[in-house]
């Protein structure tokens, strides 16, 4: 009897865990980044960015927390930190300010790669990140290591030619 109890118990522990899981999957088909709308520059090291959110699933959505490392060939140039926590409200679309602050970890390098970008050469170009919030009831926290810049910027709908548009 012991023995069939515990079966049993492990049988709900693990079909509540999927159905956490595809409850998770589906709120997250409902949040739609929808683009940005416009950077605004903040001194030297600062911006504001406006981004559009559609948030259909029934949850708050929190970013805590994001940071991105820019990599021109192996060394670190610069690191974008996000400055202030951002929530958006469950079944809402929404244009969202977020506010940047870049910090130069190599002047000289940030002068290289500026020249590089402007020039149109981003094949030694490379971006990591880290991201932590909340999306309801989960954490959400990803990263990646040393993405091309192409496709960390086809994650949110830009090319590198917004990127050259950004800085003339």
């Amino acid at each position: 009897m012991r023995k069939l109890l515990l079966q049993l118990l492990l049988l709900l522990v693990v079909l509540a865990g999927g159905g956490c899981r595809r409850a998770v999957e589906k709120s997250a088909r409902k949040i739609r980044f929808e683009g940005i709308e416009r950077v605004e520059r903040q001194g030297l090291t600062g911006a504001e960015v406006v981004v559009r959110i559609d948030n259909g699933s029934a949850h708050r959505l929190t970013l805590a927390s994001a940071e991105c490392d820019i990599y021109q060939a192996d060394a670190r140039v610069a690191t974008v930190v996000l400055t202030a926590p951002v929530e958006i409200e469950p079944r809402t679309v929404a244009s969202v300010s977020t506010n940047w602050r870049l910090k130069i970890s190599d002047p000289l390098a940030l002068l290289v790669l500026y020249g590089k970008v402007r020039a149109g050469e981003f094949d030694q170009i490379a971006v990591s990140f880290r991201v932590e919030g909340r999306g309801g009831p989960a954490p959400v926290n990803f990263s990646r290591e040393k993405m091309p810049l192409s496709e960390f910027l086809n994650t949110f709908g830009l090319s590198i030619q917004d990127v050259q548009n950004y800085l003339k």
